[in-house]
């Protein structure tokens, strides 16, 4: 059974049918920039939505960036102005110290009427640390694209209070194994292979996806998704 991240299959859900979602809105495009791009687990998405897509990252991602087509000092965006039609980045912000700067960057190389597709955590634990400097409400990623000079500007949360609740219990339950794992030296024991982890951490998860999917939830999700896991926004220059 392959699942990139045990403990985030509801996140990772939800983040890509948003990604989909917001690339259906912005239709089909010449030019595209994935800014923070890692490995590109998007890439089969945006590439149905641009003809030409740029793959940009740190050198000091602790992702493996073989597949990146340029690394950069991750202040300056290494293009000129009003170069791209869309900047797709996600779970990239939270890493970066001066985030209005970041978003300045992006705003640049935008053409008008170019549009930029982020997402960002929020109530996850710290990771990549030391450099993990933020989360964002919907309020505050709002007033930051605003400032920039955005306009249009849509947010989705990604899960709400149950998905928190679920999402931490199996992060319990994960440290648990991984560390049973390490110490008989057996890495199935840290796998969907685990009965125990198949019950108890990965099926709460898609039993919540399948549910929390369903139309008459809408309104239960509406009510608690002041307690996201996280943000997925899209916002036009």
């Amino acid at each position: 059974m392959a699942i990139r991240n045990l403990g985030a299959i509801i996140n990772d859900n939800l983040r890509l049918r948003f990604v989909k979602e917001a690339f259906t809105k912005a239709g089909k495009r010449q030019r595209l920039l994935d800014l923070g791009c890692g490995v590109k687990p998007f890439l089969p998405v945006y590439s149905r939505y641009s003809e030409q897509s740029v793959g940009m990252d740190v050198e000091t991602s602790p992702h493996d960036v073989k597949v990146a087509d340029v690394i950069y000092d991750g202040k300056h965006i290494p293009f000129g102005d009003q170069e791209f039609d869309i900047v797709f980045c996600t779970e990239v912000m939270e890493h970066v110290p001066e985030p209005s700067e970041f978003l300045a960057e992006i705003y640049r190389v935008l053409k008008p009427g170019g549009v930029v597709i982020m997402t960002t955590p929020f109530l996850v634990p710290l990771h990549e640390e030391p450099h993990d400097y933020y989360r964002y409400t919907k309020h505050g990623i709002h007033h930051l694209l605003g400032k920039t000079g955005f306009r249009n500007i849509e947010i989705e949360p990604f899960g709400e209070y149950f998905a928190v609740v679920i999402a931490f219990g199996v992060q319990i339950q994960l440290k648990f194994w991984n560390g049973v794992s390490k110490l008989l030296g057996i890495k199935g024991f840290y796998s969907a292979w685990n009965p125990f982890i198949f019950l108890f951490v990965v099926l709460p998860q898609y039993l919540y996806l399948g549910l929390f999917r369903q139309k008459f939830m809408s309104g239960i999700r509406k009510k608690l998704s002041y307690t996201p896991r996280g943000y997925g926004y899209l916002a036009v220059k």
